[in-house]
């Protein structure tokens, strides 16, 4: 088979949401794997940032799978007579759900489910006793000089006489234009 064979076959057995969903599978995995092995970042900041992807990434996936068939629904609602229509009808809803998907319902499904999640095991953490660190004595006072204020004469102001200025002054000096 020829390589524009093979695509047209993509197209038109694939269904639009099928490549997100496999992208959000593969983010569920990788995102949290590689935040991990960041070897340049706090560990406490790397599971935050793990846990944080890898919610948003659960949430992602089935919600890209569910819209866009839901939104397929509606094509039965068109009451559409020509097959070839009908099926494009539905074809185009479920790519208008899988951009509903990511654009907006996702970010709002986010934004109300894992904000709150990760602020409760943020607040586990704090309620923990943590234990009692004693701070390092910095010697901060043996490091310093004495710095002496320099006292210089301030020059006194010059007054200079004022002229009145007025508008007629104005008009008889300077270049004139045209």
């Amino acid at each position: 088979m020829s390589l524009q064979k093979n695509l047209e076959y993509v197209g038109k057995n694939i269904k639009p949401y099928w490549p997100t969903v496999a992208v959000a599978s593969a983010e569920l995995i990788f995102r949290p794997t590689f935040t991990m092995m960041d070897k340049k970042t706090p560990d406490e900041t790397k599971k935050y940032t793990a846990l944080r992807e890898a919610l948003t990434e659960l949430i992602a996936a089935p919600t890209y799978l569910a819209l866009p068939i839901l939104a397929a629904k509606g094509a039965d609602l068109l009451k559409i007579k020509d097959p070839k229509q009908a099926k494009m009808a539905k074809h185009n809803l479920q790519t208008f759900g899988t951009w509903t998907a990511a654009l907006v319902v996702i970010p709002g499904l986010c934004s109300l489910a894992v904000k709150p999640f990760m602020d409760k095991i943020k607040d586990k953490k704090a309620d923990e006793p943590k234990e009692e660190a004693t701070p390092a004595k910095l010697d901060i006072t043996s490091q310093t000089y004495e710095i002496e204020p320099v006292k210089t004469a301030v020059a006194q102001p010059v007054n200079y006489p004022l002229h009145k200025v007025s508008i007629s002054s104005f008009k008889n000096t300077g270049m004139r234009v045209g």
